[in-house]
């Protein structure tokens, strides 16, 4: 047997399955066996494994043994020359196992190597190659010191930054989410040191592999995606716990004389670290509102100076005070609050119209609802409203100069790689092109500009294409989706890890917008029904209040029976009209429950009739 692939489970299973086919594709020709370790994970794995996969040997452990101890189970009844330690949650290319095997053959002063790794937007991971952790590397790296000078072959040591990410070269640490070694070398070691839980036992590997004689290389020929902590799922604070004892294990263990200093240090810049991005995640959420608000109010106060002296007050006179210090912040704020919780920050082009639109149909419902005395003027309403959409625009194109953010209003729609022929069906959306994979690609792709790729792999499109694809866009703002028949598996980001992609309809955040949206209806409705009464389709709409104030319908259901999917009310109306084919109805609604946007209700009910 020349390769073992060894891989262990924890409630992964959709990544798993595709780290399998990744796997199959890149063993043929190849003599590999692939042992699977399950850490008695609760979601169907061993199941949906043994019946797709049947060539993989599947160990069930009835507890959760930790990442070394379950790869060292593993290693014990591998039988191959050399051995593969790999994550669930990766992708490998079809040359990815020839081109390691033939890079160890060749270099037989090599115990162990490492592989270049991209996340799941395609941005380089700098865990592919690292520096031993020692107490000055990770002191310059907790200063910052690695950040400002990351070229640096000892500022920055601690990810190697002085080494091209694009050469092959030699290193000190791997991460072990790809591990390639000689089986003889770890039988050598013991395999993984067993006192390391779920961290550290990379670099502790890496670091005995170096102190027995052998090199550590690092491959950059043959990248993988490693959608970074989708098998390691965890709270913050847990992930900086379980980090922080597996480093001063390690400290103990290789430093015992700076181990105190050591152990100080990570505990610190650790802590930090968790703080640091707790801070970030509330204020980049936070900060962009209060900023967007004040820019809003500012822009606000001076149309309100505009029409005050050209309009309203031409003879001389103001607005009251009161309007300044209460009612106008008050009309931002509400106006802000909606469009963000519909999602007008984010960057589609259409939710910051959709967010915009719904947040000025609220500003004029609740000032119809306003006592006379303080309704002072429907056109400073309007005019307001506008001011606190420039300065929304404003602010997305600072943030994108500044360089953070992608101006994503300047993309939209989604291009397919490999799509099945697509369902033509009445609801077809427009922004969705299918592209063939090929030398003209990135021409293609800078002239339709989409805002997401779905790549359907195995249907002439191969993982070595996708992962070329992800690296030559890298820096450009996309999402990618790789599309099988059970699930839909990517990320949105950098940092965040990545996960089936999830419909918009299952997410907390979304339902909660939806509610709120629905709940404006009502009150549009309501303010305006004697406008309304007039107005057969405006007769029916009215009709169907108490059923959604009673919590019986929503304003807008599927046109099928949504089975699978996020569960709803019966729709007064549905998202689309419904064709009469469950097929259809079916693609309908899935593309609804994992897209969905305010305007696509709104839409909805001022098209079509309700439902009878």
């Amino acid at each position: 047997m020349r390769l073992s692939v060894l891989i262990v489970n924890y409630n992964v299973k959709a990544f798993l399955d595709q780290c399998l086919r990744s796997v199959r594709a890149a063993s043929v020709g190849l003599e590999v066996e692939v042992i699977v370790v399950d850490n008695a994970s609760s979601d169907g794995s061993e199941e949906w494994i043994r019946s797709q996969f049947p060539e993989v040997h599947w160990i069930a452990s009835p507890t959760n043994l930790g990442f070394g101890r379950a790869n060292n189970l593993a290693l014990k009844q591998s039988l191959g020359e050399f051995v593969l330690f790999l994550n669930p949650d990766t992708v490998v290319p079809e040359d990815n196992f020839s081109a390691a095997l033939e890079y160890l053959t060749e270099h037989p002063q090599v115990g162990s190597l490492g592989c270049r790794m991209i996340d799941g937007t395609g941005a380089f991971l700098p865990e592919s190659k690292r520096g031993i952790p020692s107490p000055l590397v990770a002191l310059y790296r907790l200063v910052g010191l690695s950040s400002l000078l990351p070229k640096s072959p000892r500022w920055a040591r601690y990810y190697l930054g002085h080494l091209p990410e694009e050469q092959n070269n030699e290193v000190d640490v791997h991460c072990g989410a790809w591990i390639m070694a000689r089986k003889s070398v770890l039988i050598d070691l013991g395999g993984f040191d067993e006192d390391f839980f779920m961290y550290g036992e990379d670099i502790d590997l890496s670091f005995r592999i170096q102190k027995a004689g052998w090199q550590n290389h690092y491959l950059a020929t043959s990248p993988i995606i490693h959608y970074k902590g989708e098998s390691t799922k965890h709270a913050t604070w847990k992930h900086v716990k379980n980090f922080h004892e597996a480093m001063a294990i390690f400290a103990r263990k290789h430093f015992a004389k700076q181990a105190a200093l050591f152990t100080t240090l990570i505990s610190f810049g650790i802590y930090a670290k968790a703080s640091s991005t707790l801070v970030r995640r509330w204020g980049g959420m936070v900060l962009p509102f209060i900023l967007d608000g004040l820019l809003g109010y500012f822009f606000a106060e001076a149309i309100t100076g505009y029409w005050e002296r050209s309009h309203r007050y031409i003879d001389g006179g103001t607005y009251p005070t009161a309007y300044r210090l209460y009612v106008l912040p008050a009309y931002g704020l509400t106006w802000f609050a909606v469009y963000y919780a519909l999602g007008g920050a984010h960057k589609s082009l259409r939710r910051y119209f959709s967010g915009g639109l719904l947040a000025t149909l609220t500003l004029l419902v609740g000032y119809a609802l306003l006592p006379v005395g303080w309704r002072f003027s429907r056109a400073l309403i309007l005019l307001s409203a506008l001011m606190f959409a420039a300065a929304a625009m404003l602010s997305r194109l600072a943030r994108f100069a500044l360089g953070l953010r992608h101006l994503g209003i300047l993309r939209s729609g989604t291009v397919h790689f490999g799509r099945p022929k697509p369902l033509r069906t009445p609801m077809e959306e427009s922004l969705e092109f299918d592209l063939p994979m090929g030398p003209r690609v990135e021409a293609a792709l800078a002239t339709f500009r989409p805002a997401l790729i779905s790549i359907y792999p195995g249907s002439g499109i191969t993982y070595r294409d996708c992962i070329a694809l992800m690296i030559a866009q890298r820096g450009q703002g996309l999402r990618y989706r790789m599309v099988y028949p059970e699930w839909i598996l990517g990320s949105d980001h950098r940092g965040l890890a990545s996960g089936a992609a999830v419909p918009e309809l299952d997410k907390p955040v979304v339902r909660r917008s939806r509610q709120a949206l629905h709940l404006g209806i009502t009150l549009f409705l309501v303010l305006s029904s004697p406008l309304l009464l007039l107005f057969g389709q405006g007769r029916l709409l009215l009709r169907e209040v108490p059923e959604v104030v009673l919590g019986r319908k929503s304003w807008v259901g599927y046109a099928g029976d949504g089975l699978g999917l996020s569960p709803l009310k019966p729709g007064v109306v549905s998202h689309v009209p419904t064709s009469g084919q469950a097929e259809w109805d079916r693609e309908a609604d899935r593309r609804y429950a994992y897209r969905w946007q305010a305007d696509i209700d709104v839409f909805a009910l001022l098209r079509r009739r309700p439902l009878t």
